[in-house]
Order: C-alpha cells, then sequence, then structure tokens
C-alpha cells in the first residue's frame, strides 16, 4: 500500500530566528505541538554531533515515550533553512516505529516566513496496521499537525499563548 508523507505548510508573520526558536528550543516547541506532551534534549558531548532527544506524547492509547535525532541543519544563501529529523518509538503500543522528516523556514516578502514539514514513518502490526494507519491514524496525525501549525502562528503573530488557545478550543 502506497503512503502519502503528511504535509502541512502555513505562511507565518515572524522574525525567521523567532520561529526557528519556537520550533527548535523543546521548552517552546512542546508549547504549541499538540504531537508532544514533553521534549526533552540529551547532551551532546560536541556542538557539532547530531542533537539527540526523547519524547513523550499522549495519543489516546496511552503514555508513548520515543527517541529522536535532529540529524542536520541547512541554512540557504537566500536566507531558508532546513531541519531534518529521525524519530521512533520502541514501544508496542504505538502505531508508529520510526520515521523521518524535515522542516523548512522560506523566508518571503512582508515579513512572512513560508513554514512547511514533510514526514512518514513506518508503522506497526503488519497489513492491519496499514488500514489503520491509512483510515484513522494518519489523517489524525496530520490535522494534529495542521492544527499544531495554525496555534504556532497564532502564538507568534498575534502573541495568544498556546494554552489560551487550546483552553478555548476544549472550552
Amino acid at each position: 500500500m502506497k503512503r502519502k508523507p503528511i504535509y502541512v505548510e502555513i505562511p507565518i508573520e515572524a522574525e525567521m530566528d523567532d520561529l526557528w526558536d519556537a520550533s527548535q528550543q523543546p521548552d517552546q516547541h512542546e508549547q504549541w505541538d499538540l504531537r508532544f506532551t514533553s521534549i526533552n534534549y540529551l547532551p551532546k558531548e560536541n556542538e557539532s554531533d547530531p542533537q539527540y532527544f526523547s519524547y513523550k506524547t499522549n495519543v489516546g492509547v496511552g503514555l508513548v515515550e520515543g527517541w529522536g535525532k535532529s540529524v542536520g541543519a541547512f541554512n540557504g544563501k537566500d536566507g531558508s533553512r532546513i531541519s531534518s529529523l529521525h524519530f521512533g518509538t520502541d514501544q508496542q503500543i504505538s502505531i508508529i516505529s520510526e520515521g523521518k522528516g524535515y522542516w523548512k523556514y522560506i523566508p518571503g516578502e512582508n515579513g512572512k516566513v513560508t513554514f512547511l514539514t514533510q514526514y512518514d514513518y513506518e508503522t506497526r502490526f503488519g497489513r492491519l496496521g496499514d488500514l489503520i494507519d491509512a483510515a484513522i491514524f494518519r489523517p489524525m496525525i496530520g490535522w494534529g499537525t495542521a492544527l499544531s501549525f495554525d496555534v504556532l502562528k497564532r502564538w507568534l503573530e498575534k502573541g495568544e499563548s498556546p494554552a489560551s488557545q487550546y483552553a478555548l478550543a476544549i472550552g
């Protein structure tokens, strides 16, 4: 079964460094990204080493703990930036076993930055896992990614805290 990767793109009126920090610093990232309960960077021996981290997420089946590695960042001559990621979990309650993706930041006109992500993952549970992913999980995680990007946008553009946005949404 051919899978389509998750792809979300949004223009955000913000300084590149502010958007970068909000998405790359764990204490900021976990505030707006619905997909994560916590993100913790692990110590690095050298500045040039990949950034390893652990994460927790509560996806309805319980608390899932996983690992990740930021495997690189690229700053383009045009001011764009890319951050790539490898992630996964050994917990059998998670439909996701392992995945890879990237975030891209493209400067535009009038102080807008196009912020986008594309990622894909391998599933557990064989054909049944593929069917559950296609019918339920992949649409849900795509929606969660898009909602999270909207929350980030309102936080950076209008100063509305992510917590207050989610509180109003569940209201």
